[in-house]
């Protein structure tokens, strides 16, 4: 049985979640609290690459007691974009600060 361990990259600053963003696999994300209006706490930002387009899901920020963390909440939506320069444009608007990112 194969056991992988995973540890999340955080992401410090924005020039290195450009970075990141430009170069992510398939099969790689980027987490962001966000700075959104009309989502819960500015929500939360999951942004990855899917059939050569960036997905960005842009999500209500829920605080989970229980687990002492921020969760999804209900309300989401999901933009596509084809080019980097777009997709960079829209995470920068919507990104909070001081950045708390993550590459998972």
């Amino acid at each position: 049985m194969f056991t992988a361990m995973y540890r999340e990259q955080r992401i410090r600053s924005l020039r290195e979640l450009r970075e990141t963003l430009g170069s992510l696999d398939e099969d790689e994300g980027i987490r962001i609290y966000g700075r959104a209006r009309g989502l819960a706490k500015g929500g939360l930002i999951f942004t990855g690459v899917y059939m050569g387009r960036y997905c960005v899901r842009v999500a209500d920020r829920v605080w989970d007691r229980r687990r002492k963390t921020f969760n999804v909440g209900r309300k989401s939506k999901y933009f596509y974009f084809d080019r980097f320069d777009e997709t960079w444009s829209f995470l920068k608007s919507i990104t909070e600060r001081p950045l708390r990112a993550w590459l998972y």
